[in-house]
């Protein structure tokens, strides 16, 4: 009985932690999915669609989601071609008709997924987080594909492209570019003059000075009440969410009850174990258990043999540390090393790299240097601006080389095809 208490307890908690998407979610649905309930199919589609839809938004999504703008069907194809991108790869799941009438536990499968790997419940609840402050997104993480790359991602199309659609197409980018530029180099002169014209007003003495939104609180009282209750929404899902992780274990365990139901039913219609319940998307060789046993002999002893090469390169080590020091004396020593920490601290930055900055930060604007540092979630290390400035610069230097370097290839293939043209005269554009 007590099992069952928590069990409800835990669902009532996700479910409140999810309601921050904006739908309604029942602990009932899910008791129907762990029996495969034909009635809480379409209903599940639904949800997951919106919550998919709350937490990683589409470029192009001008309104919100609601029920009569899309039908069930494409529900499905959403969530499936999204559990496809992150990984998921349950055939089963995939197998579901699109109608939306059967498999309700193989989606209570891909949403518990969902829950332990992609983290949807804190990427819900970061989603939803008030803030307060001018914030800013920004991401310096590396990208491996590369211009050059792309050829094979998008290939060409096989038909012809006029080339003046391709330069109208080009001069509406550069346009827009150009346009989104100047508004952000305007909402900048707008946030400098706020912060400047409020410094000392803010309590808080990392930031000094007042944001847009405090400053639109302090001209209009009446926007208080609608702060205030987005707090208290917000202090909601929060108060769910520990609730929830103080009972997730016991969700856990209702779900390899849910896993073993679905083996049972598979080993029932098929030859599937629940040793293969999870599979690639992509075709890889089906392994027997005599091959695992010899791959985990394999991976035993590579695993001693590092050990080994460790543990010798450890006690070599302080050896070759003794004769270092036997070599120089401690004057010698002391003043290696510091030279060495004068020559390396303009290269330390005083927080964090700017190399590695993810994520939204917040804008605060520096008295004793006057100028505007990112600081994330208002803790002790901040990056400035000029940092972050000269990674983009590197960046971009980086794209700009790239870019004349498959441009000298369009040339070099532009005069290739002109001279296979008889009789022909290619007259460049006009450089305006």
């Amino acid at each position: 009985m007590k099992r069952v208490n928590s069990l409800k307890e835990s669902l009532c908690a996700l479910c409140r932690v999810l309601s921050a998407s904006g739908s309604y979610w029942d602990p009932e649905t899910f008791r129907k999915s762990k029996f495969n309930r034909p009635e809480a199919t379409a209903e599940f589609w639904r949800l997951l669609y919106s919550l998919l839809r709350q937490i990683f938004p589409g470029r192009n999504d001008p309104s919100p989601w609601t029920h009569e703008e899309i039908t069930t069907a494409d529900c499905v194809r959403y969530v499936k071609c999204f559990l496809q991108i992150q990984g998921y790869g349950r055939l089963e799941f995939y197998r579901l008709p699109d109608d939306g009438e059967e498999g309700s536990r193989e989606i209570l499968l891909a949403f518990s997924w969902l829950l332990h790997k992609v983290k949807i419940l804190e990427i819900l609840l970061e989603k939803k987080r008030v803030k307060v402050g001018d914030h800013i997104t920004v991401c310096l993480c590396p990208h491996g594909v590369s211009i050059q790359k792309l050829k094979d991602i998008f290939p060409s199309p096989k038909q012809g492209v006029d080339v003046r659609y391709i330069q109208w197409m080009s001069g509406k980018l550069r346009f827009c570019w150009r346009t989104l530029q100047a508004a952000h180099l305007e909402e900048c002169a707008v946030l400098y003059k706020i912060h400047s014209y409020t410094q000392g007003c803010h309590i808080d003495k990392a930031a000094g000075h007042l944001s847009v939104k405090e400053t639109e609180l302090v001209r209009r009282h009446k926007s208080c009440e609608k702060l205030l209750q987005a707090l208290e929404s917000e202090t909601s899902y929060l108060e769910a969410y520990v609730e929830w992780k103080h009972v997730e274990s016991v969700y856990w365990q209702w779900m390899d009850t849910v896993l073993e139901s679905a083996c049972e039913d598979e080993c029932g219609s098929s030859t599937l174990t629940k040793n293969t319940i999870y599979v690639s998307s992509s075709s890889h060789p089906e392994y027997t258990p005599t091959d695992i046993k010899e791959l985990s002999k394999c991976l035993h002893h590579t695993q001693d043999q590092l050990h080994r090469l460790a543990a010798l390169s450890n006690s070599s080590l302080p050896e070759q540390m003794k004769e270092l020091e036997k070599e120089f004396s401690e004057k010698e020593l002391k003043k290696i090393k510091q030279e060495v920490i004068k020559k390396t601290e303009p290269f330390i930055p005083a927080g964090v790299d700017a190399t590695d900055l993810h994520g939204s930060y917040r804008l605060v604007l520096k008295e004793h240097k006057l100028q505007k540092s990112v600081n994330k979630d208002c803790s002790i290390n901040d990056v400035h601006v000029t940092e972050v400035t000269k990674c983009l610069q590197s960046a971009i230097r980086e794209m700009e080389v790239e870019y004349y370097h498959l441009q000298d290839r369009c040339r070099k293939r532009l005069d290739d095809m002109a001279e296979e043209l008889d009789g022909v005269i290619c007259i460049p554009p006009a450089k305006g």
